[in-house]
């Protein structure tokens, strides 16, 4: 086979219905793009796929990839299947967000540094993931009392929202109330909202941006000295270490989302048995 060729055609190649044809490409299991309403192949994507089992039911550990592929072809529904059908298999909430979507942008990320893919390439797939957990949210959140309020934001200088949204998501599953301030949040505005918050529990800081210490130092000390009463979380791909993190002010700093996570309940559990 030589040239692209419809998804009918494809179908044909692979034996099987249309409608099962298109679920591979919405899945991401079948490489394909959208060109003037109709979806093409290429010949060597058909090959591999004919042969590949693990394509035809991906295992979890390929399906980081597969929300990849989706995630770069703007493809929400598909990038969100994907997922669904994971939690459906019997995945968590926390194993899709940290073991498949996580993976999935940090791999975009790595590849947009390197200069493997656009910029635009890495908007467009963080737009997407944005719209897809925005769907998501709501299914995984925890119904009933909650176990108190967590303020989330990035520091100032700091543009990305997706460490927040998804952390936000995750407490929530865990029975928080969350209040997620989003992306370059100048330290006085968290100061300002904490202060709003009934039962606050702690505040949690996203940092990404590796150079900007001057601005995390400054935002850690303008909240230590509006003396809100509660812990400060500090975690994110911008702090370097542990001790980096506590040089920078009083903190408690996390090395993983899921550290983060689980700092966030000792927190809580602490004070509860305080009280």
């Amino acid at each position: 086979m030589t040239g692209r060729i419809s998804l009918n055609d494809a179908a044909e190649e692979l034996g099987v219905h249309y409608m099962t044809a298109y679920r591979y490409v919405r899945t991401g299991r079948l490489p394909a793009v959208k060109e003037r309403g109709q979806w093409w192949v290429e010949p060597t994507d058909i090959e591999q796929f004919s042969t590949s089992d693990v394509e035809r039911s991906p295992r979890r550990d390929v399906l980081p990839q597969l929300v990849e592929r989706r995630l770069l072809a703007a493809d929400e529904n598909g990038s969100l299947r994907l997922l669904e059908d994971a939690m459906a298999a019997g995945a968590s909430a926390e194993e899709v967000y940290l073991d498949l979507l996580g993976p999935a942008l940090a791999e975009i990320g790595h590849r947009w540094s390197i200069g493997e893919i656009s910029i635009a390439d890495e908007h467009v797939a963080t737009a997407t993931a944005l719209r897809v957990i925005s769907r998501l949210g709501p299914r995984i959140a925890s119904r009933g009392r909650t176990k108190g309020t967590i303020l989330l934001a990035g520091v100032a200088d700091d543009y990305h929202t997706l460490p927040t949204a998804m952390l936000r998501d995750l407490l929530r599953a865990r029975s928080f109330e969350v209040h997620d301030l989003g992306a370059h949040t100048p330290a006085e505005s968290i100061v300002e909202r904490s202060r709003m918050l009934a039962d606050l529990v702690a505040v949690g800081l996203a940092v990404t941006n590796g150079d900007n210490e001057e601005v995390i130092a400054e935002t850690l000390a303008t909240i230590e000295a509006a003396s809100l009463g509660v812990p400060v979380v500090i975690g994110g791909p911008g702090i370097g270490s542990p001790e980096i993190a506590r040089s920078l002010g009083r903190c408690v700093p996390t090395t993983s989302a899921r550290h983060a996570l689980d700092e966030f309940d000792r927190i809580h559990d602490t004070a509860a048995r305080a009280s």
